[in-house]
């Protein structure tokens, strides 16, 4: 029996999961014939269906009302022996999604017959990945350099967005300190691109069919950068004093003259007509202009990016990233009467500054939070706030925890917010220089294939979160063609909270004061060694980040003075991490199957686990170690020594350092600097704060 599927063809967003669904019934349920909507067709099997008034008129079905944009409704006709599907949507993105979803679906329930109806709808407008690119880069390291020739590469980004769109991604930002020279020749600084004709118009073609792609998968593009900076070929025509992208730092004092406010303006001009699959721009406030006040910062955008925006001959969408020094009324004014810009404007805000992998509640934005809320009280008229989810806690160690995602949509998915991004300042997905070279553990290239999971998970929840644990649970088991899906998915939710639990009970600010997996926390600019770790002193010293928390000394306080508190204490905590740890494990132990590449993915859930008891250790000897300095009880110092020795702490930073090697080798690490990053970096600091213990601690050294 041949299944006819039916659908525009002359749609490449539709085309595109057409595709992949075509594929999936040819391997399940025999011949396929594609065939285009246009065509005089008497029955089918699929009918892919993205116009109201097209399902009425010519094919005489009424999609239901409660279908909204990016939605659909998969609805199953039976009769007479014959069975047809009917994917109906609003729009091309909703059709595409709900051919992914009859294509998914057909693989887990094994034929279409047993499908069952269903209407999903996208929870946010806004589901974007934030992806920072290794030319004219924010911050600068050994892992941006190895990632330039692949970013270059169409392949992968082919790659990328497919996977985008399968996990209902719909928005790529890209973000560097200026993007124009690498895209465009301004007409009245042409010095200020250093590329010859020959490499500008290979610069050109890349960029063109980059968002041609995106396009083509339903993902808005959008290039987001620092304000003020210019290229260092401006700086060597135009301007000595400018400040470029390649010499100077990215954080200080500003530099504007009127030429740079021309040149800036016309980049933005230029840059929109150039690239008409461009869907927008964003402009990131704070870098470079340390000296300005919040006026004077919004007057320079609106003088340069929003002139330059009304003087382009299409609207482009805007995202203006929340400025640092919080007084919202400035933005949100200049927001809310801009009268030209699409709606909405898209707001972004770091969601607990650099570590969103803290806790679902809003505790922290960058450059503190008091105030902040003005952004959205009153609620805005014409703008969504839209969460930036930052990852830079765990980069080598692949991470699954749905259900921290889903609680972090429901606490934070107000009507205020259009949506969220995912992404990293210090690490891009690209190749993957960690892992061990010729191994037979890698079926992957690229770091995104490798924790293919992760994306899946933020973005499926993103657009619905009733997306149950079983589409990721199927999803890992066809991965690895083994029925383990539903023991490694809570292996990995137990183990991988312990960096929520970690940001909590340790308080940071920006990108280096937190590394959850390497338990790493640091602001300096290079490392001696790793100095960096996270010592026994910084325990007894640093305050908890969530007020649910009570710190080793605020715990030891209370207890001494016969206090009880409903916050979590050190030791209830290590007695979490301690169970997630084992339980873990024990969810690993029922995996019977052992390929190489999920002994690989099984190692990483090994190494969390290790962490937690290291963790779980480390506070427990913590609190000991505070009792006995505040009451010299000596047993509580031999407690601490014994809790911070093998085979308890030191014997679990061991077992991580064993686990990790035999898959990972050194690495760079933009938190270190020029140091390469391993576990194995640290031993020394677990057997110096054993050290430190046994020598009574009579040196309280500072925090750092």
């Amino acid at each position: 029996m041949t299944t006819t599927v039916v659908y525009h063809k002359d749609s490449s967003m539709i085309r595109f999961a057409a595709s992949k669904l075509l594929d999936t019934i040819a391997r399940i349920e025999g011949p396929v014939k594609p065939l285009d909507l246009a065509a005089n067709v008497i029955s089918t099997s699929v009918m892919v269906i993205s116009d109201r008034e097209e399902a009425a008129s010519q094919h005489g079905v009424t999609i239901d009302d409660s279908v909204a944009p990016e939605g659909f409704e998969l609805r199953k006709r039976e009769g007479h022996g014959s069975l047809t599907w009917y994917i109906l949507a609003g729009d091309e993105a909703g059709a595409m999604y709900g051919t992914l979803e009859l294509e998914e679906r057909l693989r887990n329930y094994g034929s279409l017959m047993a499908i069952p109806e269903c209407i999903i709808n996208a929870r946010f407008p806004f589901r974007a990945i934030k992806f920072n690119l290794p030319w004219s880069s924010y911050r600068k390291n050994a892992c941006f350099e190895l990632q330039k020739d692949t970013v270059r590469d169409l392949a992968f980004w082919q790659k990328f967005l497919d996977m985008m769109a399968e996990n209902r991604y719909n928005v790529l930002t890209l973000w560097n300190l200026h993007p124009f020279p690498y895209m465009i020749r301004p007409v009245h600084f042409p010095k200020a691109c250093p590329f010859n004709e020959e490499e500008l118009m290979e610069w050109k073609q890349y960029w063109t069919a980059l968002f041609r792609m995106a396009k083509e998968r339903g993902i808005e593009t959008y290039m987001v950068n620092w304000n003020i900076f210019v290229s260092e070929a401006y700086r060597e025509h135009y301007d000595p004093q400018a400040i470029s992208d390649e010499t100077f730092y990215h954080y200080g004092d500003s530099y504007s003259t009127d030429m740079i406010k021309q040149y800036t303006r016309e980049c933005v001009t230029q840059l929109i007509e150039e690239y008409p699959d461009l869907t927008g721009l964003g402009i990131s406030l704070g870098e470079r202009m340390n000296d300005m006040t919040p006026q004077s910062r919004q007057d320079w955008v609106n003088d340069v990016y929003f002139e330059g925006m009304k003087q382009a001959s299409r609207p482009v969408k805007f995202i203006h990233r929340a400025p640092f020094s919080v007084d919202p009324s400035i933005t949100r004014n200049a927001i809310e009467s801009n009268g030209f810009m699409p709606e909405p404007v898209w707001v972004e805000v770091k969601f607990n500054w650099s570590h969103a992998y803290s806790s679902s509640k809003l505790l922290l934005t960058h450059g503190g939070s008091n105030g902040m809320e003005g952004y959205w009280k009153p609620s805005p008229t014409n703008y969504k706030i839209t969460w930036m989810v930052r990852n830079e806690d765990f980069f080598t160690l692949r991470w699954a925890q749905p259900d921290f995602i889903r609680e972090h949509i429901s606490e934070n998915g107000q009507d205020y917010v259009g949506g969220y991004y995912i992404g990293s300042e210090c690490m891009i997905p690209g190749i993957d220089y960690a892992h061990l070279k010729d191994s037979d553990h890698m079926d992957w290239t690229y770091l995104f294939e490798k924790n293919w999971l992760y994306y899946m998970l933020w973005g499926r929840l993103l657009y619905e979160p009733d997306t149950p644990d079983r589409v990721f649970e199927k999803a890992i088991e066809q991965r690895h063609r083994a029925p383990i899906g539903v023991p490694l998915l809570k292996a990995y939710a137990a183990v991988c909270k312990m960096p929520m639990a970690l940001a909590s009970m340790y308080s940071f600010t920006w990108d280096f004061t937190l590394y959850a997996e390497g338990f790493m926390s640091t602001d300096e600019a290079e490392y001696d060694g790793g100095a960096s770790f996270i010592s026994l002193q910084d325990l007894l010293v640093r305050k908890t980040f969530n007020p649910e928390y009570l710190s080793v000394s605020e715990y030891v306080n209370q207890r001494l003075e016969g206090q009880t508190s409903d916050r979590i204490s050190p030791l209830k905590l290590a007695e979490t991490l301690e169970a997630d740890a084992n339980r873990g494990l024990e969810w690993l132990a029922a995996i019977k199957a052992d390929t190489p590449v999920l002994c690989c993915e099984k190692a990483d859930i090994e190494a969390w686990a290790h962490l937690n008891f290291y963790f779980a250790d480390k506070l427990r000897a913590a609190v000991s170690y505070e009792l006995y300095r505040r009451t010299g009880d000596e047993a509580e110092r031999l407690h601490a020594i014994q809790l911070l020795e093998a085979p308890h702490a030191a014997g679990h930073w061991e077992q991580l350092i064993t686990v990790t090697k035999a898959h990972y080798v050194e690495h760079p690490l933009m938190h270190l600097g020029k140091t390469p990053f391993s576990w194995e970096l640290y031993r020394p600091q677990v057997l110096e704060d054993i050290a430190f213990v046994h020598a009574g601690g009579n040196q309280m050294s500072a925090s750092r």
